[in-house]
């Protein structure tokens, strides 16, 4: 999984001390949209009513007059006509004007009432063709104004919906006067009707009928006006009613609907059209005079509102700004102080105690820190400061501590190696006495065997002296051939006798050079020998090059993984530094015996799989500057193997054995282990009738006589001094 993405204390601190700001910011902000969604919806009612509502009021008040005018064309006369005429040119420059003031809005902003009115709109050509294609007779004021009645309608049910929009103190305002509008459009269906009956010399009980609806509805509906008005406002409807014309009207709709049904206007229609006329014309100055106050009072309103978020919401916004500012300013200093904290506890983890590290491994001495200043602020940060301070001086102390434990550690090894390391070389010694002094063969071959076993102990406390940080006592100066170097190496390992060189060119290394490549070489083939079948050889093949000399080990054992070769290579590519604390029982001391050799020199080592993907082929490349030329040596004779084949039996054929799985590890490194074999048969041959004592005496003589020709051309491979 990715890990998550961490915060920083600075961004934490900044959202805790910004939190009551911005939960204040947002409550004004709440309050602000709130407020400002109001001023919008007055804005935009107050648009409404303005422009729309005014336009559909124009609208309605040309319609009535034009199915009043149609009502009138029954006469059949020219006069008539053009007032028809007259008429539809008014309703439709009237459109006109509302077409552009819908058209102002946006089709989602206007209300359905408006759209309604001008679907309706869209049939009233359609209706004057019909009304035209009628002789003035047949013009029946139900059929012909039907259509002007319905339309009239669609716009007072837009004036219905401004009243579910309003603002709560307007509504008493607006349904006085939505109520005001039908009290109007009542009274011209009256006059509309009285009209039609002019026109046709006639009052039909139908006629009669309507105008009696009519005239109740008007009656009704004006005692609704002002209803629910303050007394202020509802001043204006009571001077209204009060006028003379409306008294008027009122006293003549008493005749008709006191008269019975004539065939003839039971009025005058000369006193009727002028006292219905005058009422309307009041109404409407009325009616246009409310349409005004409501958009002034919208205005107000929202100006108010307006007034009242900038009130609020700034000061608001200036606290939560500055509050805002105080915080960020207050986090962005603690923030510094962290980081400064921050970077010296780094500089210190990253730099200072890895290179008081460096210095306590090289051996360097080195001083407890003293201790830090006095701090002239204190806070939390600063507590945590001393207590950092605390835990590096106790660190760069436990550092101290451990490193003197394990120089002291050290030392105690190099001295145990270095005291048995003496104590080899002598017995070394007492044995060459011995050897030289002893007849019997089979005594003799005990004596080289032990011989060998001390030689093999001395190159163990070497490695550990070498891996305590010191350095062996052997200090060879003199140049040795690789066939020699090599021979060294075999005589240092307990399975010697499995060493077959192959193919070794004559190249002489450096003495120095020769003694380490010994040494290295000592455990590449121990490596080998131990964990390879014991029936088995390990080869050891040389090549030169330009580059130098390499050198390859090769056995047919168990093999190594290719994550467990990854690891060694690593390990000999760049050897660390040998810890005796992380030595546990199974530790690969051998390794780093090898590594610690090969970066002395500049030698490299790489192991890779043998032949066939069978064992492991370990290759040690020697530069050339480790090459020189040969000097006068003693002249040594190669032979097959490594001692004479009278000393070390023929081994026997290696037994098939399946592969066994890959060693576990330790500490990175690889670790193999040693398989059970059963010992190989020694063979008897045809010659062991003839290995009597005398025979047996005469061949460890002269391998012994090799051994010593050897010492006396090196004296400094076996020195015999003690180190204390």
């Amino acid at each position: 999984m990715p890990p998550k993405k961490r915060r920083s204390l600075r961004a934490r601190m900044i959202t805790l001390v910004l939190t009551p700001s911005v939960v204040l910011l947002l409550v004004c902000s709440l309050f602000t949209f709130l407020l400002v969604d109001d001023i919008r919806d007055l804005r935009a009612e107050a648009d409404l009513t303005r422009q729309v509502g005014t336009a559909v009021s124009l609208v309605i008040d040309t319609l009535q007059d034009e199915r009043l005018a149609t009502a009138d064309s029954a006469r059949d006369t020219e006069r008539s006509d053009q007032a028809l005429g007259t008429a539809r040119d008014t309703t439709d420059t009237a459109l006109v004007e509302l077409r552009e003031a819908l058209a102002g809005f946006d089709a989602d902003v206007l209300p359905d009432q408006a759209l309604d009115l001008q679907r309706a709109l869209d049939r009233l050509p359609a209706h004057r063709s019909a009304v035209d294609g009628l002789p003035p007779h047949q013009r029946d004021h139900l059929h012909s104004g039907g259509p002007y009645n319905d339309i009239v309608e669609q716009g007072l049910r837009f004036w219905d919906a401004r009243v579910e929009h309003a603002d709560p103190a307007q509504i008493p305002r607006l349904r006085s006067l939505t109520s005001l509008m039908r009290a109007r459009e009542l009274l011209s269906r009256q006059s509309t009707v009285f009209a039609h009956a002019v026109a046709t010399d006639g009052f039909t009980p139908q006629a009669h009928n309507e105008f009696v609806a009519a005239a109740g509805a008007q009656r009704h509906t004006w005692d609704r006006i002002g209803a629910e008005l303050s007394p202020e406002d509802a001043r204006t409807y009571r001077l209204l009613e009060s006028y003379d014309s409306l008294e008027r009207v009122h006293d003549l709709q008493d005749e008709v609907i006191a008269a019975p049904a004539h065939t003839r206007p039971p009025v005058n229609a000369t006193a009727w059209r002028g006292a219905a006329e005058a009422s309307d014309q009041r109404m409407r100055a009325v009616e246009q005079d409310q349409i005004d106050r409501i958009g002034e009072f919208n205005d107000a309103r929202s100006s108010e509102l307006t007034g009242g978020v900038l009130l609020i919401g700034l000061p608001v916004l200036i606290v939560a700004l500055a509050s805002a500012a105080f915080a960020i300013t207050g986090a962005v200093r603690m923030g510094r102080r962290l980081h400064l904290l921050r970077r010296t506890t780094l500089e210190h983890a990253r730099v200072q105690l890895p290179r008081l590290t460096a210095r306590l491994r090289a051996g360097h001495d080195v001083e407890p820190e003293p201790d830090a200043a006095p701090r002239t602020r204190h806070d939390e940060i600063t507590d945590v400061a001393d207590a950092f301070d605390d835990a590096r001086r106790a660190a760069v102390t436990a550092a101290l501590q451990e490193a003197r434990l394990r120089a002291g550690v050290r030392a105690m090894f190099g001295t145990l190696a270095r005291r048995t390391q003496s104590l080899v070389h002598r017995q070394l010694a007492v044995l060459d006495r011995l050897e030289r002094d002893e007849s019997d063969p089979d005594t003799l071959a005990a004596l080289f065997r032990v011989d060998h076993f001390s030689a093999r102990l001395r190159r163990n406390s070497e490695n550990l002296m070498l891996l305590s940080g010191g350095s062996p006592v052997r200090r060879p100066r003199a140049p040795m051939r690789l066939y020699e170097v090599v021979r060294a190496a075999a005589g240092e390992i307990e399975d010697y006798t499995r060493v077959q060189p192959r193919d070794l060119p004559p190249v002489t290394l450096r003495g120095d050079v020769a003694a380490d490549t010994a040494r290295l070489s000592a455990e590449l083939l121990e490596n080998a020998t131990a964990f390879s079948p014991p029936s088995t050889e390990v080869e050891v093949r040389a090549s030169v090059d330009a580059d130098g000399c390499r050198i390859d080990v090769i056995d047919r054992g168990l093999g190594m993984g290719e994550a467990a070769l990854e690891e060694a290579n690593a390990l000999l590519a760049d050897p660390p530094r040998f810890d005796v604390a992380g030595l546990v029982e199974d530790s690969p001391l051998g390794l780093f015996v090898v590594a610690t050799l090969a970066a002395r020199h500049g030698l490299r080592v790489e192991l890779a799989a043998g032949p066939g993907g069978h064992g492991v082929r370990a290759t040690v490349h020697v530069p050339a500057d480790a090459l020189t030329e040969p000097e006068t040596l003693p002249v040594v004779t190669p032979e097959p193997a490594i001692v004479p084949a009278a000393v070390a039996p023929e081994p026997a054929p290696a037994p098939s054995a399946a592969p066994e799985p890959e060693s576990d590890h330790y500490k990175g490194l690889p670790r193999r282990r040693r398989r059970t074999v059963a010992p190989a048969p020694v063979p008897t041959t045809d010659d062991d009738a003839d290995r009597s004592p005398e025979r047996l005496r005469s061949m460890m003589s002269a391998f012994q006589a090799g051994t010593l020709r050897a010492r006396a051309g090196h004296p400094d491979l076996d020195g015999d001094h003690e180190e204390g």
